[in-house]
């Protein structure tokens, strides 16, 4: 091969080697400064949502998907059901359309709006059937709506399960949501037990904060 073209071929490679290397950067870099936005400023959020760079950076879904979290970090309920016909629309991957219905179905049971949160359990059903998906979502699901909606202490047997074999993350989860069947049904002490599993079993400073804070109302804001 001719020297001129292999030094050629070196430098192609380079080139998008160091392209990949920035991209990368700048992708870890403006992803931060998007949850900050999130989390602090959400008119800063919204510009740089939108901005060349963000556009240029990540896919319209993953913009979207920001846009919705934006949203339910601020309890903007119109706006959220608003960007969920939105993203409804959007041509997503399977398992992208499935996070929006579960990010709205955790959202609308957070507010405690039932009717909402069974429009999402019935789309999130028929999606489960159409793509064969594993049976077990919709009972747990179906557990959930139980959980918040009815405080069925029945539900509890099936949280006991999910914490056999589960991971520290999820065991965080499912002690919440077994906090919160407890405390509906007069259960306050063996609720704060499963609190303070909560703030074992997470890592983030944040949650087990919250989860103190939980504690020294009596559980009041569970």
């Amino acid at each position: 091969m001719d020297n001129r073209i292999l030094i050629a071929v070196i430098v192609g490679i380079l080139v998008v080697v160091v392209m990949n290397l920035v991209r990368k950067y700048l992708e870890k870099r403006y992803t931060i400064k998007l949850m900050k936005a999130i989390m602090t400023d959400e008119d800063e959020f919204l510009k740089l949502v939108d901005s060349f760079m963000v556009k240029y950076l990540f896919p319209p879904y993953n913009r979207e998907f920001m846009r919705l979290n934006n949203y339910i970090a601020r309890g903007a309920d119109k706006k959220v059901k608003e960007q969920i016909s939105l993203m409804e629309q959007m041509r997503m991957n399977r398992n992208q359309r499935f996070a929006v219905y579960q990010t709205a179905f955790q959202y609308f049971i957070t507010i405690n709006s039932e009717s909402n949160a069974k429009n999402m359990q019935r789309k999130m059903n028929a999606f489960i059937d159409e793509n064969k998906l594993d049976p077990e979502m919709k009972k747990t699901i179906d557990m959930d709506m139980k959980m918040y909606f009815d405080k069925d202490i029945s539900t509890l047997p099936y949280i006991d399960e999910k914490l056999e074999n589960c991971d520290d993350a999820d065991k965080a989860v499912w002690n919440l949501k077994k906090a919160y069947v407890l405390k509906a049904n007069q259960k306050l002490e063996e609720a704060k037990e499963c609190i303070r599993l909560v703030m074992q079993y997470t890592n983030d400073p944040t949650q087990k904060q919250i989860m103190q804070d939980l504690l020294d109302n009596n559980l009041k804001d569970l």
